[in-house]
């Protein structure tokens, strides 16, 4: 501090036109002005407080180790599903409420909502007319028709009852041709055109002998023949008949047949076919469904 006043004090002389000091001299003591000290305030023993800067603190990462993962071949996301359980608010209720509840929960059925069992019955071919189980006939079919009746249900519901008190079976001349798509019977006057499909058509006979020609002259396809007599004046007078049937196998060929009638049909043994010919009628007794029954009379 003292270099600093005698700096200045040498200033200020030489701005009074002091002469200056010879060279390399430094000034005295003596030369500097008298300082009268101002009041200085001294300075208090008061110690103003310092404040200590916190530190600030840095946040040091915390290393997390890092599993080291072996990837597989195949990797499948296979979603994982949280059940979430739901809660179901139990009603607060007394003893009556309950009873209530568990009521409406049950179902009681009585003892005679159970159905009775079903018997299943075979559905007749198509186009024979249904009819309601029969009861029991007051007698059954004579002969070798009564197994053929007994042993299928559905048949004995498409005939019905055997006519006659005992029913008795009657014999008749027959005929008989196969054709390439059925066959013809004739039972001493009517004839049946028996189509492949199960249908029949019933005809009368209208030949004459002596005065229809026996045959048409038509010329037959190798292996197949002309229908002649009866057979052939429908075939060549019918046309559905004919297209329906096509030519004959072979001719016809005659023998004693066994006939029982029933209430809506026939059951006739033919010994030139041997088996037995089921005949189911619609209304009328003009057309109908056809099978055949293995069996005899």
């Amino acid at each position: 501090m003292r270099w600093l006043l005698t700096f200045i004090a040498a200033g200020a002389l030489a701005a009074c036109g002091a002469p200056p000091a010879p060279e390399g001299a430094l000034p005295t003591l003596a030369q500097l002005p008298t300082l009268t000290p101002s009041d200085t305030p001294a300075p208090t023993d008061t110690a103003i407080p310092t404040l200590t800067p916190t530190p600030s603190l840095t946040p040091t990462s915390t290393p997390t180790p890092t599993a080291s993962v072996t990837p597989s071949a195949t990797i499948t996301d296979t979603p994982t599903h949280t059940p979430t359980a739901t809660v179901t608010p139990t009603p607060r209720v007394g003893a009556l409420g309950l009873l209530a509840l568990l009521a409406a929960q049950a179902t009681v059925l009585p003892p005679t909502y159970l159905p009775p069992p079903v018997t299943l019955t075979p559905a007749p071919p198509p186009g024979v007319p249904t009819q309601p189980p029969a009861a029991a006939c007051p007698y059954p079919p004579p002969g070798g028709f009564g197994p053929i009746y007994a042993a299928d249900p559905s048949l004995a519901a498409q005939l019905g009852c055997p006519l006659g008190a005992p029913p008795a079976a009657t014999s008749s001349a027959s005929a008989y041709q196969p054709f390439e798509r059925g066959a013809m019977v004739w039972l001493s006057g009517p004839i049946y055109a028996l189509f492949s499909g199960g249908r029949f058509q019933r005809y009368d006979d209208t030949f004459v002998p002596g005065v229809d020609p026996d045959s048409g002259g038509e010329i037959a396809p190798p292996g197949l023949v002309e229908p002649v007599r009866g057979f052939g004046k429908l075939w060549r007078s019918a046309p559905d008949v004919r297209a329906g049937l096509g030519w004959g196998l072979a001719g016809e060929s005659g023998a004693q047949a066994t006939l029982q009638r029933f209430e809506r049909g026939w059951l006739v043994y033919l010994p030139q076919r041997g088996d037995v010919l089921a005949l189911v009628e619609d209304a009328g007794g003009q057309a109908g469904m056809w099978r055949a029954l293995p069996g005899a009379f």
